[in-house]
């Protein structure tokens, strides 16, 4: 079936060569790859660049340095060659059924029905699809016409659409390695963003939170959300989404203290006159 429009599939990419050659693998369908990485330390660039690669002469390598997810996000939507995109992490791969399902709404007469799609996407732990808890139902803004679309958000960033997506059901696939290592790796990056970024919009936590942040996640995740459904993991899950939520609250403490400490030190010292 041959397209009668073309899609760029879009990636950013910080130190990801344990992900970055299944995540390719699984866009040598789409008509242009673009890879914007942050001046990756390991073989991420190497492994992309491989010339006897199956998505050689479809990829366009770019170097920017690290600004935030938003801004990585924009600057690799804005240079694609394609308007169609879609967005996938490195840490994903794109399932046949995704790839077949964009060709043929790309192969319409009149393209896609609609400008943007939200995309499933199936989450793993420790090698075992997840199918409860707040990981799920887990739809992504991934596949959308970037015109007039903008990206918010410096953390869990997002794209705007200028009208309502729909969703595909056929998947996008997390990385099945994913463990408890991975996750805290990502939970010390994202919970200090987003703990600065409450405290600048003046949001303050206190002893209460602090203590009851742990045991509140836990039982919402487990019980609420039904991650026990999901066995071991789920409970494993739970406890991880517990002590992030803790640590955001430490955080938002932390970076208080400092932001009065700044504020105290730049307070004008009063310089009494004796009579």
């Amino acid at each position: 079936m041959n397209r009668t429009l073309s899609v760029s599939a879009v990636i950013i990419t910080s130190n990801e060569e344990k992900h970055i050659a299944r995540c390719l693998r699984s866009l040598t369908w789409a008509d242009e790859i673009v890879i914007v990485d942050a001046a990756s330390e390991d073989r991420t660039a190497e492994i992309c660049k491989d010339p006897q690669a199956p998505w050689t002469g479809r990829l366009r390598f770019l170097t920017r340095a690290w600004t935030g997810f938003k801004d990585q996000r924009t600057f690799a939507m804005n240079e694609a060659k394609n308007n169609w995109l879609l967005v996938v992490d490195a840490d994903e791969e794109c399932s046949p059924e995704l790839a077949a399902k964009i060709t043929e709404l790309m192969s319409a007469p009149d393209g896609p029905s609609h400008k943007a799609y939200k995309v499933k996407r199936v989450e793993y732990f420790l090698g075992k699809p997840i199918h409860y808890g707040i990981w799920n139902p887990s739809y992504q803004d991934r596949f959308f016409n970037r015109q007039g679309v903008k990206y918010v958000n410096d953390i869990h960033e997002y794209p705007i659409f200028p009208s309502p997506p729909q969703s595909l059901h056929e998947p996008l696939l997390h990385s099945p390695t994913f463990a408890p290592e991975r996750f805290l790796e990502k939970m010390n990056k994202y919970t200090s963003i987003e703990a600065r970024d409450r405290v600048k919009q003046g949001q303050r936590t206190n002893w209460f939170r602090m203590v009851f942040a742990f045991p509140a996640m836990f039982l919402k995740n487990y019980f609420y959300y039904s991650a026990y459904k999901d066995g071991r993991h789920g409970f494993a899950i739970s406890i991880l989404e517990g002590i992030s939520r803790a640590v955001r609250h430490v955080k938002i403490w932390q970076y208080t203290q400092e932001l009065e400490a700044r504020e105290k030190a730049l307070k004008p010292r009063s310089t009494g006159v004796k009579g």
